[in-house]
């Protein structure tokens, strides 16, 4: 049995035992359809974006609603695509075959492992007036104007990983951007998001709320990380990779934090100094 065949009969058998639709033109609707999930307007205007690969798409298939599964037929003999293609099967999510240069056409990875999800959003724009009730009881950390979707994606994951209850974005990237999704790495799916379009705002309501906030910032009166007393109500926030964060910000917060460095460095990456902070909220325990 030459190598072609073998391909050919697991495609066929694929196809029987998942139900599943074969997508084989470039035209056909429901390719120009996913592949425009690619653009930030299209996927406002559906609600709706894709997890690619095999690990965001079983995070995707357990934790989010997922809408279709998009296989490329090269990939249905891997075991790992065969497991997705059963979660989503007994889900009863619909599975796609989309030909290889369908699901080139879709994909925005640049070396695709064979399998997509096309997830519906999970967040939408807050209104400010539930901020009050969304913020209690949850260890918080805000992000103001974080604009390169790679940090964005790695904050998440690393707030999840380091006991972050909620994050609030305010004014940065698109979480649904595929750079975001990949860097975050499932935790898009599992941590809470607050969606806000006005820094200042929050600030005033956490505060009102009985929370410190404390900017992340170079200031003459800034504590130093590590050498003030944590509490589970205070809210770090790291501003923007470019200018930081506002003078506004800072002055409504009151106090801000400073990250204590050696050398000539005057600051460091967005997603590394999230990090530093929110390791030592977690190594405190608070």
């Amino acid at each position: 049995m030459t190598p072609f065949i073998h391909i050919k009969m697991n495609l066929e058998l694929f196809k029987e035992k998942y139900n599943a639709e074969y997508i084989k033109s470039r035209s056909n609707p429901k390719c120009i359809y996913y592949s425009k999930l690619s653009e930030k307007k299209h996927r406002e205007e559906s609600k709706m974006f894709l997890a690619e690969g095999v690990k965001l798409t079983g995070e995707a298939l357990k934790y989010a609603e997922t809408k279709c599964l998009i296989i490329s037929p090269s990939a249905v003999a891997d075991e790992k695509v065969r497991e997705c293609a059963d979660t989503a099967y007994n889900k009863k999510v619909p599975i796609i075959l989309a030909d290889d240069s369908v699901f080139e056409k879709i994909s925005t990875e640049r070396a695709p492992q064979g399998v997509i999800a096309v997830v519906n959003f999970l967040y939408q724009l807050h209104v400010f007036s539930h901020l009050e009730v969304w913020q209690k009881n949850r260890r918080l950390i805000m992000l103001d104007e974080i604009r390169d979707p790679g940090n964005l994606g790695t904050i998440i994951r690393s707030a999840e990983a380091l006991g972050v209850g909620g994050i609030i974005l305010s004014g940065c990237a698109d979480i649904y951007n595929s750079k975001t999704v990949r860097a975050a790495m499932g935790s898009l799916f599992r941590l809470p998001l607050f969606l806000a379009d006005n820094t200042l705002d929050c600030v005033k309501i956490l505060k009102n709320c009985g929370r410190r906030v404390l900017p992340a910032a170079l200031t003459d009166s800034g504590m130093i990380l590590g050498k003030y007393e944590i509490s589970s109500l205070d809210c770090p926030i790291i501003g923007n990779e470019g200018h930081g964060i506002s003078k506004e910000v800072i002055e409504a917060s009151g106090v801000s934090i400073i990250i204590p460095m050696s050398g000539n460095t005057e600051s460091l990456n967005a997603s590394a100094a999230a990090a530093c902070i929110m390791w030592e909220y977690f190594r405190n325990g608070s």
